[in-house]
Formats: structure tokens, C-alpha cells, sequence
């Protein structure tokens, strides 16, 4: 085999043999020779790999997750413990990505050292991210809103992604679980979760048939990859599903700065998000295929990015949902003021109407037509929204209105939704008292 640098920083050299398998050729420092060493890859996207160490004249085949007195281990990336007295050693893979030399070449003393130190790093930042959760579940449990919901299900999505990246997934199944198929699935979910929430924030109520189709579509592929990926185990189906989940989340963002501009709580969601989207796949790019210039992104800077951008994202949902509940209570103080102020004016007209007797068949009917010719006139109400409008005044659910008028429930909730809107009310209680002016409306124009 021909082996060349694998880079200009490292003494490593790669080669390809002629059935496609990866070799590197690493060079074993003098002060570790005929010590125990332990080499290690401290990333789940490498991995099966074997390492051949050469002593007293025999290469030897390294045992996999195996202590020098031939106990097993269970580490969380791949290791392989080992003595040598030869200043070269093998690395063999069928995988064609290597992290450009980026690997752990110690001895077993001071490996433990490096364990601790990037474990203390990562239980940091999974405390800030547990925090963020608990945070998050409060101010849902404070405001009832379903955005807030979305937006915890998204980090705890995210949260899971992490576990995986850092080899708790593989320290805990012991070797037995694929993680890459793990975060295949994961990350178009967590995806699909952001722009959820980016909808729910922006409190955006109907999407456009082109960004259905678009998302349709994304749904589509990621299934279809993940399925090629589950059954050919290529790499490159991972890529292409990772790279287009953050090309997703690009769009969205980029969606939601084009028309939401000037509201500053969007443009904080955007731009801590954009980072994060750019940010991580620039970490992917740097292993698959491998882009040695974009290896300056690593675990460390992107939680680093995360830690900010959760924290900025999650100020503002606060101050969005603290802003929503005030409005909220503002709304219902002046619903319950106007409540009480109708409630009365209502009891005196009824008590009028029945103290005069007039043509009352004749009446019904003037009053219905003009009810209709109001709602149609006034408030430019369609036919169908008339006719649930008149049954909500009936005291009629959305499933008996559904009843009554052959339609489907979720139909039935757009045409209230809608008269509703024409009507300027957010509840059947307010619906009412519009109904009792347009009666008195009505009774004017009758009695003319």
C-alpha cells in the first residue's frame, strides 16, 4: 500500500488497500514504547475498527473494549488497550471516514485523567441542559401554552441527540446499538419540532400549499434514507439526512426573518438558531466526507453555541409568554366588564319584548330574515357561517353542530373559527351578546 500524510499536522499516514478498507499508519512515540497504552477515537463515527501492534517481533491483533489483563470494559467511545515495542503501529477500518489523526494515544494513567477532565466538561453542559428543561416545563405548567410545549419537546429531542454524540449510547447498550440509525431518526424528528415551534411562536395559522408540499416531501426522504441507511449501513444516507434537516431549519428561519423582521424576539429565535443549524453542519461536513478545513467546529464550540442560543431562545420565550398572559388577563377583565354591563341591558329588553304583544309568527320571521341579512351585510358572513353561527346562538357544541349540518368536526371548527373573526369575538359568550345587538338592531329597523 501506498501511504501518504494524512495532513501537514500530524505524522499519521492513510492509505486505501485494494478491497477499499482505510489504514492508517501511526507513529508511537519513544517514551511510550513497551508501556501500556491505550488508543481511542473520542467520537461514535468512529468505530469497528481493528489496531495491529507489533511485540518482540509479532504483530498482533488488539482486543476491542479489553483491559490488558483481558477484562472487558465498557467505555464510552471504542479503546483499545495494548503494549508495544515497535514504533509503528495499524489502524484498519472498513469505514472510509478517519477524524484527520484526531485520536487518544496515552498511557493508561493519564487516559483516566483526559476521561475525567471531558467528563466534567460534559456534566456541565447537561446540567445546563436538564436546567433549560426544568425552566422550560415550569413556565408551560405557569402560561398553558402550546408553544412552550413544542419547544421543550424540542430540547429534550436535542438533549437525546448529545447523549448519542458523547457514547452514552454506546456505553450503555454495550456495543449492541447503531448509532448513527439512532440519530438518523432522531434529527429529522428534532427538526420537524423546531419548525412546529417556529409556527406556534410566530403564531403563523395556515401554511402555504408550497411550504406543505416542501415538508411533505422532507417527510418523505427522511424515510426513504432511513430505511437505505437501516439496510446498507452507508454513511452517506446519513449525511444527506443530516444535512437536509439543518437545510430545513435554514429555510424555516430564513421563512420566518423574511415576514417577522421587525419583531425583535424573532430575530433573537433566528439568529441564535441559524448559528446552531450552521454550526452543526459544518461538524458533520468535517466528517463526512471529511473536510480537514471545516475540523475547526467541534463538540466543544458547538455546546458552547447551544448553551447561548437555549438560553437567548428561552429569555424570550418567557418574555413572549409573560406578554401573552398579560394581554390574556387584560382580554378577560374587559370581557367580564362588558359581560356585566350587557348582562343587564339584555334582562331589561327581554322584559320589554315579552310586555309587548305584537304579531309574534310574523315578527320570528322578520327578525330571522333580518338576523341573516345583518351577519351577511355587516359582517360578511358566508351562508355555512350563518348557519353555525345560528346554531352556536341554539347553545350547540361543535359536534352537534357537526350533527346537524353534515360536516366534519374539524370543518366545523374552521367555519367557527372564522365567524368568530368576522364577528370580532373569541368566545360563544361574547358571540351572544353580539346577538342580542344585532336582535335590538334588528327590532329597530322592524319597528321603523
Amino acid at each position: 500500500m501506498n501511504f501518504v500524510p494524512l495532513n501537514e499536522h500530524t505524522q499519521t499516514q492513510y492509505a486505501k488497500d485494494s478491497i477499499g478498507d482505510t489504514w492508517l499508519k501511526i507513529t508511537v512515540p519513544n517514551n511510550l514504547l513497551n508501556k501500556p497504552l491505550i488508543l481511542q477515537f473520542p467520537t461514535i463515527h468512529v468505530s469497528n475498527y481493528n489496531i495491529y501492534a507489533k511485540q518482540e517481533g509479532l504483530w498482533q491483533k488488539v482486543s476491542v473494549n479489553t483491559d490488558l489483563e483481558g477484562g472487558k470494559i465498557s467505555p464510552q467511545y471504542q479503546e483499545n488497550h495494548f503494549i508495544t515495542d515497535y514504533e509503528i503501529i495499524y489502524f484498519k477500518s472498513k469505514s472510509s471516514y478517519v477524524h484527520y489523526g484526531d485520536f487518544i494515544l496515552v498511557e493508561r494513567g493519564e487516559h483516566r485523567s483526559i476521561m475525567i477532565n471531558n467528563m466534567i466538561k460534559i456534566e456541565v453542559f447537561y446540567c445546563l441542559f436538564l436546567l433549560s428543561i426544568v425552566l422550560i416545563s415550569a413556565l408551560y405548567s405557569l402560561f398553558k401554552e402550546k408553544v412552550i410545549l413544542i419547544y421543550c419537546i424540542y430540547i429534550i429531542s436535542v438533549f437525546l441527540i448529545y447523549l448519542i454524540e458523547d457514547g452514552i449510547l454506546y456505553f450503555l447498550s454495550n456495543k449492541q446499538c447503531n448509532e448513527l440509525l439512532m440519530l438518523a431518526i432522531l434529527m429529522p424528528i428534532s427538526c420537524l419540532l423546531f419548525s412546529l415551534f417556529i409556527y406556534y411562536f410566530l403564531d403563523i395559522q395556515k401554511l402555504s400549499k408550497k411550504l406543505k408540499y416542501f415538508y411533505s416531501f422532507q417527510v418523505l426522504l427522511y424515510i426513504v434514507l432511513g430505511t437505505l441507511l437501516y439496510q446498507t449501513n452507508n454513511s452517506l444516507y446519513f449525511i444527506i439526512i443530516v444535512n437536509s434537516t439543518l437545510a430545513s431549519t435554514l429555510i424555516t428561519l430564513a421563512l420566518a426573518l423574511k415576514y417577522y423582521n421587525r419583531d425583535k424576539s424573532v430575530r433573537f429565535i433566528v439568529y441564535s438558531f441559524s448559528v446552531i443549524a450552521l454550526t452543526s453542519m459544518t461538524y458533520y461536513l468535517s466528517i463526512f466526507p471529511g473536510h480537514y478545513y471545516l475540523s475547526f467546529v467541534d463538540k466543544d464550540k458547538i455546546r458552547i453555541i447551544y448553551s447561548i442560543a437555549f438560553t437567548v431562545a428561552s429569555y424570550t420565550l418567557w418574555i413572549k409568554a409573560k406578554k401573552l398572559k398579560a394581554d390574556h388577563d387584560a382580554l378577560k377583565t374587559e370581557f367580564e366588564a362588558l359581560k356585566a354591563n350587557k348582562a343587564q341591558k339584555i334582562k331589561e329588553d327581554l322584559k320589554q319584548q315579552e310586555s309587548t304583544p305584537v304579531y309574534q309568527t310574523e315578527k320570528s320571521y322578520l327578525k330571522e330574515q333580518s338576523l341573516q341579512d345583518i351577519l351577511r351585510e355587516q359582517y360578511q358572513c358566508t351562508d355555512r357561517e350563518i348557519e353555525v353561527i345560528t346554531c352556536i346562538w341554539d347553545g350547540l357544541s361543535n359536534k352537534d353542530i357537526a350533527d346537524k349540518l353534515s360536516i366534519t368536526l374539524s370543518t366545523t371548527k374552521q367555519h367557527v373559527s372564522n365567524a368568530y373573526i368576522k364577528l370580532d369575538v373569541k368566545s360563544r359568550s361574547q358571540a351572544m351578546i353580539i346577538k342580542n345587538e344585532i336582535i335590538q338592531q334588528s327590532s329597530s329597523t322592524y319597528n321603523k
